[in-house]
This record gives structure tokens, sequence and C-alpha cells, in this order.
């Protein structure tokens, strides 16, 4: 199986943000903590509770592909969600993208 995890660093102003791609069989909410991870450098059992700030299970359920349903629900084919978590700016992409910036210092 390849390993299609792929995270880059962007050019931008202050810290470069950390972006990555959801796995196959990756939740956005997995591939939100792993970012953030990265992006810290902070173990993820470290990191708080992601319930804290926006709920894992809605966050999964926007942007689940279609194989991934059981039934005839869809989740959203495009658009983003955006939150604060870990002192973090987080966005979601409905395109599998997680982009993670740290403010500057």
């Amino acid at each position: 199986m390849t390993d299609t995890n792929h995270s880059t660093v962007d050019a931008g102003t202050g810290p470069d943000p950390v972006t990555r791609s959801r796995e196959v069989d990756e939740s956005p909410s997995e591939s939100v903590i792993r970012a953030v991870s990265e992006a810290t450098g902070t173990d993820p059992l470290q990191l708080p509770r992601l319930g804290e700030v926006v709920d894992p299970d809605a966050l999964d359920a926007l942007f689940l592909s279609d194989s991934q349903w059981i039934d005839d629900s869809r989740g959203t084919e495009t658009g983003t969600v955006n939150f604060r978590f870990s002192g973090c700016e987080v966005t979601v992409y409905a395109d599998g993208r997680t982009v993670v910036s740290r403010p500057a210092e």
C-alpha cells in the first residue's frame, strides 16, 4: 500500500503553515490532530481534546467521502471549516487538506 500522506510546508508570513492531505482511511478530525501535532511539535496524546473546540463527529460528517457513507447521506464536496486549536489556526478543506498555521511569535 502506498503512503498517501503528504505533509508539506507552505510559504507564508510568520511560521510556515503545515498542509496535510488526509489518507483514505483517516477521518478529518484525525487529520487535524496529526497536523496540529506536526505544526507544534507536540505528541498527539499531549494535545488538548479536539472536542473542547469543535465537535469531531460533526466535522467528520461534513467531509466524509461518498464511499465512506453507509446510507444515502452525503458529506459536502466543497467548503471549509476554520477554528483555533492548541494555539493554531486550523482550516479543514472538503478536498482532503488540513492546513495549520501557528501565530507569528
